[in-house]
């Protein structure tokens, strides 16, 4: 009698605890934004048996005090398949090639754990009928760890049609909502890292530049940024912001740069500053003439850059025509760029290789009054299929607004080249 009683008693407990095990595995049930009043948002994570290396993770780092309070959370955790292959593709496996979350130093640890936590907000992805409650949308959001490091990059997520991806993964994240008493749990199938992307340039300042100018250059993710280049060589700089520096022209800088930044993260793709050459900077490489109103080649009454810029006094009709030194290669350049401030209202035609105003050989541009027009004409705009042999050497300017220019009108000429 007393063998069956102990028969009865070890099959009773193991079905408790089969029983008990299905309570803590990843099975746990998504009940649609119920509040589920007897655990915490961190004790979710705990009784999720397919989240034990977070949990681990947590407790290396020593932030069991910090996330196990009664404030709002909302939890991005990967799973522990998902948190186990990062650990391998980091490089942080025992003697045996097992992944072993022991390995990774505690400091990069901690900012790992912060990254996927977002503290004072319980958001949820999927929308249901009938409950009420805060809901994720696509955007960025700042992280525990970012509010510890300001140069992290920030939290980026995506949610579309109630399926959640967080910082560009291409798997979808499983987005479930486990809602505890004070925030919601995600279960992700990608790890989040924070660490800033490669910079990238959006744009610079100015289109030209003269050694020792401060040019600001503008961007994205310019976070511990180690130098900043015009070709090979290295100017100095200041870092304003993550968006944008200040950097002086060196002094070997001649027409023309590829300027690259490097952080320790990456370096940018490069932008071009100036033009691979210059037809007339501070005078003509070449020889000129003109019609229809006085030309001064190096006036110093209006410049864009520089001491000098050609005055052209331009009435109806008139033009101006420049011959280069170089014979230039049409393939070789993607733009013609000039600066040109008119003092009234017109508009100009321009061609390459043509001594006549020919407009089928170029194409027009309108100018605004009283300001610097930094103008850039394709090459392809200006026909350079009816070249011979694909070279030209010389640039024709015409005022072109059809007779209605006043006789004492001026345009300034500044720096007309080639990129």
């Amino acid at each position: 009698m007393k063998n069956i009683y102990n028969k009865v008693k070890h099959i009773a407990l193991s079905v408790f605890l089969v029983v008990a095990a299905s309570s803590c595995d990843n099975e746990i049930e998504d009940i649609g934004g119920a509040q589920q009043n007897y655990n915490t948002a961190y004790g979710l994570i705990q009784a999720n048996s397919n989240l034990t290396t977070f949990v681990k993770a947590i407790k290396l780092a020593g932030l069991e005090s910090t996330l196990d309070t009664a404030d709002n959370y909302t939890y991005f955790v990967p799973n522990d398949a998902t948190f186990d292959a990062y650990l391998v593709a980091n490089g942080y496996v025992n003697d045996l090639g097992y992944p072993d979350i022991n390995l990774v130093p505690v400091a990069d640890l901690k900012q790992l754990v912060l990254s996927h936590v977002i503290k004072g907000v319980k958001k949820r992805v999927a929308k249901l009928e009938g409950v009420e409650a805060d809901y994720l949308t696509t955007g960025d959001y700042a992280t525990m760890a970012n509010a510890l490091n300001p140069d992290l990059y920030l939290l980026s997520i995506n949610v579309t049609n109630n399926v959640l991806k967080v910082n560009g993964s291409d798997k979808e994240a499983p987005g479930l909502d486990y809602y505890g008493t004070n925030g919601f749990v995600n279960v992700l199938s990608n790890v989040i890292e924070l660490t800033p992307p490669a910079p990238s340039i959006t744009s610079l300042s100015q289109v030209l530049a003269s050694p020792g100018d401060v040019i600001t250059i503008t961007g994205q993710n310019f976070v511990k940024v180690k130098s900043v280049k015009f070709g090979s060589t290295a100017a100095t700089f200041t870092t304003v912001s993550k968006t944008e520096i200040k950097a002086t022209v060196p002094a070997d800088f001649d027409s023309y740069a590829l300027i690259v930044v490097e952080t320790e993260f990456g370096v940018s793709a490069p932008s071009g500053i100036g033009l691979k050459y210059l037809l007339y900077e501070d005078s003509l490489k070449g020889w000129g003439w003109g019609w229809g109103g006085d030309i001064t080649w190096e006036s110093t009454e209006k410049v864009s850059r520089g001491t000098y810029a050609i005055k052209k006094v331009a009435e109806a009709w008139s033009g101006l025509f420049m011959h280069s030194d170089l014979l230039l290669k049409a393939s070789d350049y993607q733009f013609v760029k000039m600066s040109i401030f008119p003092t009234e209202s017109t508009k100009i035609m321009v061609t390459i290789n043509s001594d006549t105003g020919d407009s089928a050989k170029g194409t027009t541009v309108t100018l605004v009054p009283g300001q610097w027009n930094n103008i850039s004409i394709p090459i392809s705009a200006l026909h350079p299929e009816l070249l011979t042999d694909g070279n030209f050497d010389s640039v024709f300017i015409q005022e072109f607004s059809g007779g209605t220019i006043t006789p004492s009108s001026i345009l300034y000429i500044d720096d007309i080249g080639f990129l």
